[in-house]
């Protein structure tokens, strides 16, 4: 495999740029973390709190992981109205998603 790294997860390996979008105000909803991870031709819609893996889903575009946290979410957020703000794409440090706890669930 190319780029292979021991402790990278097999999506990592292939020196494909993978790119992630990040919930920048997780903090309305009382979550710690919300990320949508591109691989291939999938997004992973991946939410986690307190260590456990609330989400892992799997859709077909960006557009489509990010209204299904809004559907999924919205009445988690501290007050009516509350809209989730999403980063743009970007590559992500692996270290970073090796610390998150869902990373490795599939």
């Amino acid at each position: 495999m190319g780029n292979s790294v021991p402790g990278t997860p097999p999506e990592f390996q292939t020196g494909e740029a993978k790119k992630i979008s990040i919930l920048i105000n997780s903090v309305y909803y009382f979550i710690e973390c919300v990320y949508i991870l591109i691989l291939h031709d999938r997004c992973r819609l991946i939410v986690l709190h307190r260590g456990r893996v609330l989400t892992d889903r799997t859709y077909k575009t960006v557009r489509g992981a990010r209204i299904a946290f809004s559907k999924l979410y919205k009445h988690k957020g501290w007050k009516d109205g509350i809209k989730a703000q999403w980063s743009h794409l970007y590559d992500p440090e692996v270290k970073w998603l090796e610390e998150r706890e869902g990373f490795r669930t599939r």
